[in-house]
């Protein structure tokens, strides 16, 4: 893990990306204070415990609101622009 100043990081942000793309992790200093932290993204996130526990969380949540709203049925193109429209 390597780290780099603010502006350090500011001046070669390209260098910053292509080291994560590397797999390297790039932690970023304000002050010698730790403020951001540059990782590589896995190309399927699903493996991944955080992303997972995240995604089950949210499911769970949008299955414990009440649903809204009414179901028209299809859609025709005089429903969109009204019987009317040229």
């Amino acid at each position: 893990m390597r780290e780099m100043s603010v502006r350090e990081a500011n001046q070669n942000f390209s260098q910053v990306i292509a080291a994560a793309e590397r797999g390297e992790t790039i932690v970023i200093t304000k002050n010698g204070t730790p403020v951001a932290k540059i990782t590589p993204q896995v190309a399927d996130r699903s493996n991944d415990p955080a992303w997972r526990s995240a995604f089950t969380a949210l499911g769970k949540s949008l299955r414990s609101k009440r649903a809204t709203g009414y179901r028209v049925g299809t859609i025709a193109e005089d429903d969109k622009y009204g019987g009317d429209a040229a």
